[in-house]
């Protein structure tokens, strides 16, 4: 191992050509400035099998992508140094030996022998996943479907297979000329005949929510896999289904089921389509912060917190338009515990920490589809809602009166609160998350919360 390191740092490079690369745009598009404020030139360094080489010269960073060093260097540099990254010298390219000028803003090419003479065939592939074989060994592919070999002069063959594609082989010839040789791998997936029956005739078929038509379906390929397949007609109800693409697999039959329609009498006879009411009901938990500096009588705080359960049913008719409602108990937290009020006296009692409260909301709003076929649901309502608020255990609380103390058997302990609500929901098959907001219209100020759940009934299909 000692041996073949220093091998590698002491491996003499030779010039094999310097040339202006007039159509690189790289120093234009991705500017450097050097010391002097002007703008850099870039030099392309392409060595095979050397990866240990530094560029004195070179302003900022040194980037190495496969066989190529990008160095971007000062207007005006009449030679690049360039060493080993154990600090050794290794050698100086004058430019004025092949008639160039380093201008700003330009390109070069320098391309270096190595003494083993080696040269690259770089593969990029797709799919990336897909397994490279060369010159009968396999070869590692990088996430982007990007593999390099370093060989010497001559030509290898090469095989690249991937699951579900069709294999490719060839042959990649490295010559004298070229120091790397790039060979594009496009796989094409492998296909399998699948038929697709349906009556009507006149369906439209979607596949992957592609539509085909009768003559494509006619001589229809697709991937090995999964695939979803949605039938639709007038007057029929739509068939939605996946199926497994293999090999061998038996004909597909779609038979769609007429739609149900009611005849309805008024002035003159007219038929439509049934329109069905959905229903959904949902159990969940939620936590708000309101910022409500005063609750009516009961306790003076900057802010409170709120625990509650609710039970709430959501009609769902006309489509998308939907009806909340609901009643909801919980228990309110005071952020505040040593200042409480009632009317114009303090109370000193830790009992009206705590209070309870019931809630019924009442809101309409849109309920959207999505998804893979429309599963899950996002909607949005808006509304009113009514709460009763109160505490136990409060009498014989203390007052302070300004003449002294006295006892007290009962105090005012609840009260009526009202205002808006807005509401969004995300139902996600039989689970629920949703975010409430809500500003009191009896001075109990703004409150905002999130809730969790599930949902104890799933919507059924539209007719």
């Amino acid at each position: 191992m000692i041996c073949a390191s220093l091998s590698t740092y002491a491996q003499q490079l030779t010039v094999k050509s310097v040339n202006l690369r007039p159509q690189d745009a790289r120093a234009r598009t991705n500017p450097r400035d050097d010391a002097k404020g002007k703008k850099c030139a870039i030099i392309r360094v392409g060595v095979v099998g050397v990866e240990n080489l530094v560029f004195p010269d070179a302003v900022g960073n040194v980037e190495r992508s496969l066989s190529e060093y990008v160095v971007y260097v000062p207007d005006g540099l009449k030679s690049l140094n360039y060493k080993n990254k154990s600090g050794q010298e290794q050698g100086s390219i004058n430019f004025d030996d092949y008639g160039l000028e380093i201008n700003s803003l330009a390109s070069y090419d320098v391309v270096f022998e190595s003494e083993d003479r080696l040269r690259s065939a770089i593969f990029s592939i797709q799919p990336a996943n897909a397994t490279l074989a060369f010159d009968g060994k396999k070869v590692d592919v990088n996430k982007d479907g990007i593999a390099m070999i370093n060989k010497p002069v001559g030509e290898y063959s090469y095989m690249v297979m991937a699951d579900g594609y069709l294999g490719q082989s060839g042959t990649v010839t490295l010559t004298e000329d070229d120091i790397s040789t790039v060979t594009d791998i496009i796989l094409e997936q492998q296909l399998y005949p699948v038929t697709i029956n349906v009556f009507p005739q006149e369906s439209t078929v979607f596949i992957d929510n592609v539509p085909y038509s009768n003559e494509l379906l006619s001589n229809l390929k697709l991937s090995e896999g999964k695939h979803s397949v949605r039938v639709t007609a007038s007057n029929y109800q739509d068939d939605e289904r996946s199926i497994t693409v293999k090999s061998s697999m038996d004909p597909v039959y779609v038979v769609l089921k007429e739609a149900k329609h009611e005849v309805i009498k008024h002035k003159e006879e007219r038929s439509r389509t049934n329109i069905s009411i959905r229903n959904a009901f949902y159990i969940t938990g939620g936590f708000a912060f309101t910022s409500a500096s005063n609750v009516g009588n009961l306790f003076d705080g900057k802010n409170a917190f709120d625990f509650g359960l609710e039970f709430s049913a959501v009609q769902h008719f006309g489509g998308i338009f939907a009806l909340r409602e609901g009643a909801s108990i919980g228990a309110i937290k005071s952020n505040k515990n040593e200042s409480y009020i009632d009317f114009a006296y303090d109370i000193e009692s830790d009992s009206l920490k705590w209070m309870w409260r019931v809630d019924v909301p009442l809101q309409f709003g849109v309920s959207l589809p999505f998804g893979s076929y429309n599963k899950h649901l996002f909607s949005i309502f808006g509304g009113g809602y009514a709460r009763y608020i109160g505490l136990t255990d409060i009498s014989e609380s203390e007052y302070k009166f300004p003449d002294g103390y006295a006892k007290r058997g009962d105090v005012d302990d609840y009260i009526f609160d009202y205002g808006i609500r807005l509401s969004a929901k995300l139902d996600f098959s039989s689970f629920t998350i949703g975010a409430d907001f809500s500003q009191s219209l009896n001075d109990l100020g703004f409150s905002a919360g999130v809730n969790v759940g599930v949902k104890l009934y799933s919507l059924g299909k539209k007719d």
